[in-house]
């Protein structure tokens, strides 16, 4: 988990103590406090002590465990020749697609009509358009952290967590204008079916707030 702590390590307290909400650790938000309660929500309170995975492994199960397409997002590339990144980033672009899937048609266009009035990022507007995550990963920092922002949005409503209005921003907004607050609990409910044990459910949680952690800094 060296990764993990390097990243929480240079974190704001206010993000590790959203972190340790969302994965609801109950031991503190100290970085090395939550690489464990991950250890934990992985492995289970026996496992945890025998669990070596890395960051970066961890990810890479979350994303087996959503359905991420492998092959049809990264080609020939294996996730051994990934960056951990890159996997974080596929994972919050698999469950946005989940996420505008669950859209109607005209929920969607009044969405991508709110989009091009508040977005600048070209490459952005192409991925909700054409979809797939190569095209993502040519997005800006705050493509990505806009992606995540949205997805965080969508699951902390269907799981009833509440954390500062400030960490939901951009697309995140624009849906739930759209859907209201109803629709989001509907919406998030077609992401998280397949989710079935709280462990994956607060693992991908934490996945796609560490890939906010990473984008911050372009807020």
């Amino acid at each position: 988990m060296e990764e993990l702590y390097k990243i929480l390590e240079s974190a704001t307290r206010e993000q590790r103590k959203n972190l340790a909400e969302l994965t609801d650790s109950a031991f503190g938000d100290d970085p090395g406090t939550l690489c464990n309660h991950v250890k934990y929500l992985k492995a289970g309170t026996i496992g945890q002590l025998f669990c070596n995975d890395s960051w970066k492994q961890v990810v890479t199960d979350v994303a087996d465990r959503i359905g991420l397409d492998w092959a049809g997002e990264f080609g020939d590339r294996s996730w051994h020749h990934l960056t951990t990144q890159d996997i974080e980033t596929a994972v919050v672009v698999k469950q946005y697609q989940n996420i505008l899937e669950q859209l109607s048609p005209e929920q969607r266009q009044s969405f991508m009509m709110q989009l091009q009035r508040d977005n600048n990022d070209p490459h952005l507007e192409q991925f909700l358009l054409a979809g797939g995550a190569m095209t993502a990963a040519k997005m800006s920092g705050f493509g990505v952290y806009l992606l995540a922002s949205t997805v965080l949005g969508g699951l902390t409503n269907a799981l009833g967590i509440t954390l500062p209005f400030a960490i939901y921003m951009g697309m995140s907004q624009t849906i739930a204008l759209i859907l209201g607050p109803v629709g989001w609990v509907a919406l998030a409910g077609g992401v998280l079916y397949s989710l079935n044990q709280p462990n994956w459910t607060r693992l991908t949680l934490a996945v796609v707030y560490v890939a906010m952690i990473r984008h911050s800094t372009v807020e």
